[in-house]
């Protein structure tokens, strides 16, 4: 094995490609064939087998059916053919040769002489349900209107009927069929009854005989109906009995369908004149009331005649493949052979990748000596990178400090996003809402008609924000206007937008030196108040701004519905709050009041951040 792996690994490009491919495509070739060929067989197997019992379930219906309408007619044959007789007694009588007694008598010898398959019998009864003739004395004048099947007969008096009879010292029911005729002059409902263990033989076989030779599967497969003792029903080459037949390997498959009477089962057959055996399936069923076991059979070979064909196919796949697999590999390997020269060419000047990287000791071919030129390239590359390296290290440094900055400035301008923009777009929602709402009442048009203008100034003043935060990301310029100012135009807005009270309440004007503080102080306020009016529904909101001696203390009481039992410690309003007191170094309390709502309150110290104004 290692001899053959060096030889393979030695070999040129071109002869491992076609040695390759060859293996690789003529095994999965073979592979997949099987796959085709198994999955093919069960579904050509799994196709005769349906077949093979769809049609023994019809010609099992067949059978059944034909013989329930021979048996039908032979019962009604004989029960007319008695009822003609009965009429010819009873001419004699009506001519004075008989008297009514003489006439019934005669009638009942006439019943008395006739048997119904084996145990089958003629019996009559009236229109009240009284036997006036059964075979067994002991019945004759018993009144059984109170039996559902006689309920049947005094109801119809003629046709055919089946039912469950249980004789005088029989120990259980048996099924029965009966066909009955009317007599009329004597209320007689003359009845031609049989078991149906017996039906078999009041059957016809050449009622349908015929219909079930006709049936072919395949080219010579074939039909046939034998009993549970062996014999031959109807077959189209077998007579008599053949429970002893063998198959060609000496087996009695006749007696195992015999004993099995459902299912299926495989076994070789030669038919006359025939030089040699061949394997067959057979599916059969049993047919309890007449003791039959019906069946259908085909050739294995007449079944598996398409999967030859798919042999031939795999066949043909597989040394076309070999033929087409040459120059295949000439035109591959010359396509790879010569980008693989042109890359030694170009590593040898280029610079890429992992610089520690090697190539490992391989054959002596092209890949080998592109890997000796890989390894030589790298080595060098790696000598002047170390050298290299020493001189940008500090460049890398303020690249990562200029990177931590401008990741600093995003997460700023998504914190304002998040507390001025998205607050006064929601504002536009209520406010568009409200507008809804008046537009329906169609009382209220000329404040529908303010409410519209006011959503107009409203998203105006929105694209103003939104290009102030594009130019500098300082949307309230505390700095400049005074913190005041800033609270005093949000308390005015949240209360003209909501249409609740939101007052600025402080003891002295206080004007920051701090921009950075400012705005964080301003949007702590904007989002406490905000929260007040979303989640807590709040209608009277009352913010404070105090200079007690080197404390700034900022505090925003509501009377909405307070904070949840469980708040959400990550949510986005409460995490940015916190955010923003830790920026300022500040002391951040957030607590529900004793009677409703919520107070939010902002301590720091002030020394040097802000003076007082006049």
């Amino acid at each position: 094995m290692h001899r053959l792996t060096k030889f393979f690994r030695n070999l040129n490009i071109r002869a491992k490609l076609f040695v390759g491919y060859s293996a690789v495509l003529i095994l999965s070739l073979l592979i997949l064939s099987s796959l085709i060929y198994s999955l093919m067989r069960t579904t050509v197997e799994d196709g005769i087998e349906r077949e093979l019992k769809n049609s023994t379930a019809a010609i099992l219906d067949t059978v059944r059916t034909t013989a329930s309408v021979s048996i039908k007619n032979y019962l009604r044959a004989v029960a007319e053919k008695n009822l003609e007789m009965i009429e010819s007694i009873y001419a004699r009588q009506q001519a004075g040769e008989l008297s009514e007694s003489a006439a019934q008598a005669e009638a009942a010898r006439v019943f008395s002489s006739q048997t119904i398959g084996k145990t089958g019998y003629i019996y009559c009864i009236n229109s009240f349900g009284l036997a006036v003739y059964h075979p067994n004395p002991s019945v004759n004048g018993h009144n059984f209107r109170t039996v559902d099947f006689i309920v049947k007969q005094i109801r119809r008096k003629t046709g055919y009927l089946e039912y469950a009879w249980r004789n005088p010292g029989e120990s259980k029911q048996r099924k029965k069929a009966l066909y009955m005729s009317y007599f009329a002059p004597w209320d007689w409902i003359i009845s031609v009854s049989s078991y149906r263990d017996e039906f078999k033989e009041l059957v016809n076989v050449s009622d349908f005989r015929e219909a079930i030779l006709a049936l072919r599967f395949g080219q010579s497969g074939y039909a046939f109906v034998l009993d549970s003792h062996g014999n031959a029903v109807v077959h189209p080459r077998l007579k008599g009995n053949v429970f002893d037949v063998v198959d060609g390997n000496g087996h009695f498959f006749v007696r195992k369908i015999c004993r099995l009477k459902n299912g299926k089962l495989r076994y070789s057959w030669r038919n006359p004149g025939e030089k040699e055996y061949r394997e067959k399936l057979v599916i059969f069923n049993y047919l309890p009331e007449y003791d039959w076991i019906v069946a259908s059979s085909s050739y294995a070979a007449e079944i598996y005649a398409p999967l030859q064909r798919v042999k031939w196919i795999i066949l043909v796949a597989v040394l076309a493949t070999l033929v087409l697999i040459l120059p295949l590999t000439l035109l591959i390997s010359a396509s790879i052979i010569r980008p693989m020269r042109e890359l030694i060419r170009r590593l040898t000047a280029a610079t890429a990748g992992d610089l520690s990287v090697r190539m490992l000791q391989a054959p002596n071919d092209e890949i080998g000596q592109l890997s000796r030129h890989f390894n030589i390239f790298m080595e060098k590359l790696e000598t002047y990178h170390n050298n290299l390296q020493l001189e940008i290290s500090e460049r890398r440094r303020l690249e990562r400090e200029l990177l931590n900055v401008s990741e600093r400035e995003k997460q700023k301008f998504g914190r304002i996003l998040h507390d001025d923009l998205g607050p006064h777009l929601i504002g536009t929602e209520v406010l568009s809402k409200v507008l809804k709402e008046k537009l329906e009442r169609q009382s209220e048009l000329s404040e529908a008609t303010v409410a519209a203008e006011k959503i107009r100034e409203l998203i105006a003043e929105a694209v103003s924000k939104t290009r102030n935060l594009a130019r500098g990301l300082m949307p309230v310029e505390a700095a400049v206007y005074g913190l005041e100012a800033s609270l005093e135009d949000l308390a005015e807005n949240v209360s003209r937008i909501y249409n609740i009270s939101c007052v600025l309440g402080s003891a002295e004007a206080v004007t920051l030196g701090d921009n950075t503080a400012a705005t964080h102080i301003y949007y702590i306020v904007h989002e406490a108040v905000h929260n007040a009016v979303k989640h807590g529904e709040a209608k009277n909101i009352a913010i404070s701004l105090k200079h007690e001696a080197s404390v700034l203390m900022v505090k925003i009481v509501d009377d909405g519905s307070g904070l949840p039992d469980n708040p959400n410690p990550k949510g986005m309003g409460l995490s940015i709050l916190r955010y923003r007191a830790d920026c300022l170094g500040a002391e951040l309390k957030i607590e529900n009041q004793p009677g409703a709502g919520v107070m939010v309150e902002l301590r720091l110290p002030a020394t040097s951040l802000f003076g007082q104004g006049d």
